[in-house]
């Protein structure tokens, strides 16, 4: 009987110590729980500070560079620069978003919008207004800097004796519809190509261009070379743009298809419907533009677009989404390009 009195009592002495041991541990697993989130909030807090010294810090550049751009004599420079400078802003602030509070980011986003507006009135007060050297179909030249050369001395001797002289406008066409228009890689290269107010119209263009503007697209096909820096799309609809680049950024449209090799991450701002693809236009010598383009090709962010209306981290954007083949992509562009311009019938436009 002694002996099992002492058991029991020994018994209830190891249920005491392995009570108090699960204690202890739990005691300091939840130590340890609160330090960690303790050293969570400080590396929080630490990387909120750090990206609120840099984004103004940024921001002051930006404007201070702009506020002393009308004493720079490289204008246009300066200005595409200043571009890059707020693309560069817009991408830190969209890949800080996990950490940042919503308020916070609309007032980051505030602050952006603010500095594209200011970028974009100086440009327009500062840069001389682009003419278009044509009227309905006419056709503009491409000029080689010995041409340039020559207008500007025609220009400065017209200056002189009041007379006044038409000037050339590098690729830049306007206000066209049904036309066939094709773009020589010659031509093309290393170019800023501009395009507004076209309807019914593919674009063709060949070579790797240094950067692409798009304005007021109405049903149109463009499908184009490597771009060495940025392609700008605005005020699209129902169209199809199959482009590599490295930045691209697109607003106020809808209905748009995109077959994309971006190198940063595409973004899109008061858009809605826009589909996207992996770029796939072949033609000849395009392994070789795309090495002149000097594209990184191990980065491709096709997938994955930034929408600067949608601020939730948890829910995807309802103004995008990806173009699978079973809705309709399309792999075999020579067959559509050629079925596009028979149903529109085109006339053709060389260049």
């Amino acid at each position: 009987m002694e002996e099992l009195i002492d058991g029991g009592a020994l018994n209830g002495k190891e249920k005491i110590t392995e009570i108090l041991n699960r204690r202890h541990k739990e005691r300091e697993l939840h130590i340890q729980a609160a330090k960690l989130e303790r050293q969570k909030d400080a590396e929080s807090t630490e990387a909120l500070q750090y990206f609120e010294l840099s984004f103004d810090e940024k921001v002051k550049l930006i404007r201070n560079t702009l506020e002393g751009v009308g004493v720079s004599d490289q204008k246009a420079k300066v200005f595409a620069d200043c571009q890059n400078e707020i693309y560069d802003l817009q991408r830190y602030l969209s890949s800080s978003t996990f950490f940042l509070n919503e308020y916070r980011i609309k007032v980051c986003q505030n602050t952006i919008n603010e500095l594209s507006k200011l970028l974009d009135t100086l440009r327009n007060e500062l840069l001389p207004k682009k003419k278009f050297g044509f009227k309905s179909k006419k056709i503009v030249k491409m000029i080689s800097e010995k041409d340039a050369k020559d207008t500007e001395d025609t220009n400065q001797q017209a200056e002189k004796t009041g007379s006044s002289v038409e000037t050339h406008i590098k690729w830049t066409f306007s206000e066209r519809t049904g036309e066939l228009i094709e773009l020589q890689p010659a031509l093309v290269n290393d170019q800023t190509i501009t395009a507004s107010k076209l309807k019914n119209c593919l674009v063709r263009i060949e070579g790797h261009p240094g950067s692409l503007q798009f304005a007021q697209l109405d049903n149109c096909v463009v499908v184009c070379g490597p771009t060495a820096r940025s392609i700008f799309l605005d005020d699209c609809t129902g169209c199809k743009f199959v482009v590599a680049c490295q930045q691209l950024r697109c607003h106020r449209s809808r209905d748009c298809d995109m077959y994309l090799n971006v190198t940063s991450r595409a973004i899109i701002e008061d858009c809605k419907g826009i589909r996207v693809a992996r770029y796939n236009y072949q033609y000849d010598n395009i392994e070789e533009d795309f090495r002149q383009s000097g594209l990184d090709l191990s980065r491709n962010n096709w997938h994955t677009l930034d929408d600067f209306n949608w601020l939730s981290t948890d829910k995807p954007s309802p103004n995008w989404s990806l173009l699978e083949p079973q809705e309709q992509a399309i792999a075999d562009w020579d067959s559509y390009l050629q079925r596009f311009q028979q149903q529109h019938s085109l006339t053709s436009v060389n260049h």
